[in-house]
């Protein structure tokens, strides 16, 4: 026979957890502007470093092919007579594309709600705060986890 079992978590734990999500929030805010121009930075220096692995790729005429193995591959439409250059970037060593940063604390659909991850946070905080309860259901403390 299967026995259930119940798993509880203390309030405290939950209550540090969520303080430490809302605080990166807000610091992941404050931090915003400098990460979204230290991204603009790295873009132009990797559009650089692009165009240098470009002109490279294709000073070597041993790259240049029409074959879909081909490190340069060339392919021509007629349709629109146009000639275009493709680049096999694993191959040539290109750069990966820097990650644009996410906007922190931005409006998101959460179920029925269209709100910011903060919010509901901040909800749940006070929630939490007003119980006497010690400890917590493990499901009370998956449907907040997703969160955190």
């Amino acid at each position: 026979m299967a026995r259930t079992l119940s798993v509880k978590i203390p309030t405290s734990s939950l209550i540090a957890d969520i303080e430490k999500s809302i605080a990166k929030i807000d610091e992941d805010v404050a931090n915003y502007a400098e990460a979204v121009k230290t991204y603009k930075e790295e873009v132009k220096a990797y559009e650089v470093e692009v165009m240098a692995k470009a002109k490279e790729a294709l000073s070597n005429p041993d790259n240049i092919g029409t074959d879909s193995s081909s490190p340069v591959r060339l392919t021509s439409s007629y349709r629109y007579n146009s000639i275009s250059v493709e680049f096999d970037t694993d191959v040539l060593g290109f750069p990966t594309k820097p990650t644009e940063p996410t906007r922190p604390n931005q409006k998101e659909s959460f179920g029925r709600e269209y709100t910011t991850r903060k919010e509901i946070l901040e909800r749940n905080l006070r929630i939490l705060r007003m119980t006497n309860q010690e400890e917590v259901s493990a499901s009370s403390y998956s449907a907040v986890i997703d969160l955190i």
